[in-house]
């Protein structure tokens, strides 16, 4: 127990994270406090007397047909101890392994590589996924850019047959067996770390209490805000899974690639595909994990590419203005004819492409973002800060998109939507004066949101205060 201590350096990341995020729960005066904090963690758990405590509240997110996932607001002490003992451990038992993403290493126990501020800000605008948060937007943009590149390979490759399957793992974080994800680490980590297995399966075990009549919990691990800790848990529990399968592909034919729960198996025959199907069901079973059946799908190669945006990623990625055109085009086309479309992600690559350009940006790029915007509430409802601050910037009258914006948030019940207007006004009130939004129109806009938001503690307690604050500087 000696040995057990809590990193200053790495605690201040996680708590400037938090307190420049989304919910910002975390103080200058907090930041201040860090090395009491860490001097008195680190004894509470050397003396084993440290206990979770209970969730400020649950942000509510949709991911469609009003299906909600709820991210847990944990403490700002919980998520120091919980991001200790997920680097810890992280970095003792990941493998990262050709053709599976997702288990990047953003932070170590000394802290975040260092990467500059506009590099950050680029990763952030093309930032894809309903609420993805991340230690460095950098690093995972580019294992998002090498996933994507990997994909269009494969898709291109017609030796590997014509099919591939698309398919997720159902309430992922949710299913996480705790006992099983306990033994998996007693097997794999060295002996030292005994103790500090046994304060993870403590925090596994209650941080949900709120929820759960305050019972021990058995399943799930946390999606917590910034992400960053639980990704390296989910990532390392699948870890048996990945060798089992891979084989298994690599004996039939068949090419798997992973990223997170996204999974696509390649092939030459529906059968062998749908064989393997079954032989990932089955080896996801002892685990305690179950295939989502509604979201898989076998296609076509160029299908998959097309549903993907594959073409248009590669584009942009390859700053080549011609081909962006052409596949932008190719885009329109599928949803006019009502096509399978991933269109939130087309929609966010074209956002942070026309912010790479800057005021180099064409009237037919600009034309499709503002057109989806506004067609798409549930989309908008998705992006981050920077990325609505974009959105505004690009929009021909600047004052109704804000107010669009602003109303596209408040018309659903969710409070993830509202979260991310209240930091676009914490964190851009002045690049927002700048360009036509008043203080006096943000202020308004605050106060609207408080009122229609009596109901959700977490964004009357800390996302309206932090960004009243703001305006007020």
């Amino acid at each position: 127990m000696k040995n057990i201590f809590l990193g200053a350096q790495l605690t201040y990341q996680v708590w400037s994270e938090l307190k420049s995020g989304r919910v910002p729960i975390v103080s200058d005066d907090d930041i201040n406090n860090i090395p009491r904090f860490v001097e008195d963690y680190t004894a509470r758990l050397r003396s084993r007397s440290y206990v979770p405590d209970v969730v400020h509240g649950y942000l509510g997110v949709q991911k469609g047909a009003g299906v909600t996932r709820f991210l847990p607001i944990l403490s700002k002490e919980d998520m120091a101890v919980y991001y200790h003992l997920c680097t810890l451990i992280g970095g003792e038992v990941i493998v990262r392994r050709d053709k599976v993403f997702g288990g990047w290493r953003a932070i170590t126990t000394s802290g975040v590589p260092e990467s500059s501020e506009e590099a950050e800000r680029e990763a952030k605008a093309f930032q894809q996924g309903y609420f993805a948060g991340a230690l460095s937007n950098v690093m995972w943009f580019n294992e998002f850019r090498s996933f994507t590149q990997l994909v269009r390979k494969l898709v291109s490759d017609s030796s590997l047959g014509p099919y591939v399957a698309t398919t997720d793992i159902a309430n992922f974080y949710d299913s996480i067996e705790i006992p099983r994800l306990v033994r998996k680490l007693r097997r794999d980590m060295p002996k030292r770390y005994q103790e500090e297995i046994n304060f993870l399966e403590l925090f596994l075990n209650l941080w949900n209490r709120r929820t759960t009549g305050y019972a021990r919990s058995s399943t799930g691990i946390p999606q917590e805000i910034i992400s960053d800790g639980s990704r390296f848990l989910s990532y390392y529990y699948l870890q048996d899974f990945d060798e089992k399968f891979d084989n298994y592909c690599r004996r039939n034919s068949l090419i798997y690639i992973r990223f997170s729960d996204d999974i696509l198996v390649f092939g030459s025959s529906k059968q062998r595909i749908e064989d393997a199907i079954h032989e990932m069901s089955r080896l996801l079973l002892p685990e305690g994990l179950n295939l989502n059946a509604h979201k898989t799908r076998i296609y076509k190669r160029r299908e998959l590419s097309e549903f993907r945006a594959i073409e248009l990623l590669d584009a942009i990625s390859k700053k080549d203005k011609g081909r962006i055109r052409k596949e932008l085009r190719a885009v329109r086309v599928m949803m006019v004819d009502k096509k399978p479309l991933r269109l939130d992600t087309a929609f966010r690559a074209i956002l942070g492409y026309l912010h790479k350009i800057s005021d180099h940006a064409e009237v037919y790029e600009r034309n499709f973002v503002l057109e989806v915007a506004f067609e798409n509430p549930d989309i908008v409802g998705t992006l981050n800060d920077f990325q609505l601050y974009n959105l505004i910037k690009i929009a021909d009258d600047r004052l109704a998109m804000f107010r669009q914006i602003r109303s596209q948030c408040l018309a659903r019940p969710y409070t993830g939507p509202r979260a991310n207007f209240l930091m676009l006004v914490r964190t851009h009130n002045s690049d927002l004066e700048a360009i036509g939004v008043s203080k006096r129109l943000q202020r308004a806009s605050v106060s609207l949101v408080e009122r229609q938001s009596a109901r959700s503690e977490i964004i009357t307690t800390y996302c309206v205060p932090a960004a009243k604050r703001a305006l007020d500087c």
